[in-house]
């Protein structure tokens, strides 16, 4: 008899959230703006693409956002995270 091995696929999700509280609090802050109508979604600020992503440059103040597109907001990350290295 085989042994079943219980898979559980959002484990790098919960310890991601549990680790960044500051972050997922910021998102779902945005997300319930977004909902109410109290914030609109925008162009890219770089090339105008749509749709875009927000891009929170201080995630304690979850309702300003840098609208890019998802090549602008990867290399945007990938320069912070440079300069953090």
């Amino acid at each position: 008899m085989s042994e079943v091995v219980e898979k559980k696929p959002f484990e790098a999700q919960k310890a991601w959230r549990e680790s960044n509280p500051q972050k997922v609090w910021a998102q779902r802050a945005l997300r319930s703006a977004l909902k109410m109508g109290m914030l609109h979604p925008e162009p890219c600020c770089v090339c105008g693409v749509e749709p875009a992503e927000a891009h929170h440059p201080d995630y304690d103040r979850p309702m300003d956002v840098v609208w890019l597109c998802r090549k602008h907001h990867k290399a945007e990350h990938a320069r912070l995270k440079c300069e953090v290295a």
